[in-house]
């Protein structure tokens, strides 16, 4: 089984990635140092060596028409063409063969660079010997000093400043991490996702996603507790009629008061039959709602559904008026448009204490208008309508319909389900 890996808090990376930035520019730093060096004592070295070699042309001419050894060509350069010429301390320079061009470091005299070569004159080879005093034209350790200060100090500076570089890129990068992780931690229902404004774009819309899929959790989740509720409200009522009805049946043996409570038995298991039904709608496969066909909405289903909550309205002294414009088309069944419908209907009943309630039926629309107290803070609001409208908020979002509340223009509620041909 392999073990998970060490765990180590985002707000380390910070450090990690400084230790380790550093850790190259150190070593970036220390190579460009030295190979720099090297290059500033290559370059001193054959400058010296060229403008050593450039000077025996001039030697050879000027031996040529009568000069003598030695030859000062500058204050630093001696040429010699009679090796007796030469002082003592440089006699040893003798050993070195034709063509050389070098310094010389050696402890019998102080550092030098040396051009031995040999010219020709009226028929005769003479030696030429060219020698310059290195003192006199390499940089003094006092200035290598200040050189390698110098180079030491930049290098510290841009060091620094790569470092700062590195610290700001990498909160940048961590700190909104750093943040959407104590907000996930979080236990505040209402708290907000947010990155700081100078986030990198991918670090605010990862924030805009995660606002977005908690407030799909938190519908999500009160339709679910809603449905809970809902189900158990509306399975409950015609159980308790059921159970009702037949201790009743056992009370009396007469045929007529026997006939009404079997009706309302009867009754109660289709009410039953249809809230099972639209609520196992919300459950159903997509592939079940694509290969629903159309149907016709009648008035006669209409008129039924009516009827079911006519006791409810006439309690209250509310009429309830049907205008059917025309015979629509739809994919729910009836037991879908039932709950609908009845929910719509025992909402705005419930609101009204005397009026008409009015359904609108069109071709893309149905509309239930009352002349109630109109919408509450909870219908208003973005979280939901209450527990009956949650219930048609599901179900129009199973069939891609849209359910808006709207005030009457004087008093009341407007009640609309869109649907698509």
């Amino acid at each position: 089984m392999r073990k998970p890996g060490k765990k180590s808090p985002v707000n380390t990376m910070t450090s990690k990635l400084s230790i380790y930035f550093a850790s190259i520019a150190v070593v970036v730093g220390a190579t460009l140092f030295v190979f720099s060096q090297a290059m500033l004592y290559w370059l001193e070295d054959e400058l010296n060596s060229r403008t050593l070699q450039n000077s025996a042309g001039t030697a050879i001419v000027q031996f040529k028409h009568g000069a003598s050894s030695p030859l000062i060509i500058t204050t630093t350069i001696r040429a010699y063409n009679r090796i007796e010429d030469l002082p003592n301390k440089y006699l040893a320079l003798t050993q070195y063969p034709l063509g050389f061009l070098d310094e010389i470091h050696d402890g019998g005299f102080e550092d030098l660079f040396l051009y031995r070569t040999e010219y020709t004159h009226e028929g005769k080879r003479f030696p030429l010997l060219l020698i310059m005093n290195a003192e006199h034209v390499e940089l003094s350790p006092t200035e290598w000093r200040n050189i390698n200060l110098i180079s030491l100090v930049v290098m510290l500076v841009l060091f620094l400043l790569f470092g700062f570089a590195i610290i700001k890129v990498t909160r940048r990068l961590i700190t909104p991490v750093t943040q959407l992780s104590q907000q996930l931690k979080s236990t505040d229902p209402n708290a907000h996702f947010s990155v700081p404004r100078d986030s990198a774009t991918e670090f605010n819309e990862l924030a805009d996603s995660l606002n977005s899929y908690r407030q799909q959790n938190e519908k999500l989740i009160r339709q679910e507790q809603a449905f809970a509720r809902y189900a158990s409200h509306e399975l409950r009522t015609p159980l308790t009629v059921i159970r009702g009805a037949t201790w009743l049946l056992k009370q009396k043996t007469d045929p007529e008061y026997q006939s009404r409570q079997r009706e309302r038995i009867a009754k109660a298991a289709t009410d039953m039959q249809h809230t099972i039904e639209a609520l196992l709608s919300l459950v159903k496969q997509e592939q079940a709602k694509e290969d629903a066909g159309l149907r016709v909405i009648t008035r006669a289903e209409i008129e039924h559904i009516i009827e079911y909550v006519h006791p409810l309205a006439d309690s209250k002294g509310l009429t309830i008026t049907l205008n059917m414009q025309c015979e629509p088309k739809i994919q729910p069944s009836e037991s879908v448009l039932r709950m609908l419908l009845i929910n719509l209907l025992n909402n705005a009943i419930n609101a009204s204490e005397s009026g008409v309630i009015v359904i609108d039926v069109a071709h893309d629309q149905i509309k239930v208008t009352d002349h109630g107290s109109g919408l509450n803070e909870s219908e208003q609001s973005t979280k939901g309508h209450g527990l009956g409208l949650l219930i048609i908020d599901a179900l129009c979002q199973r069939y891609d319909w849209q359910f808006t509340l709207s005030p009457a223009a004087h008093t009341g509620c407007i009640a609309t389900l869109e649907f698509n041909q």
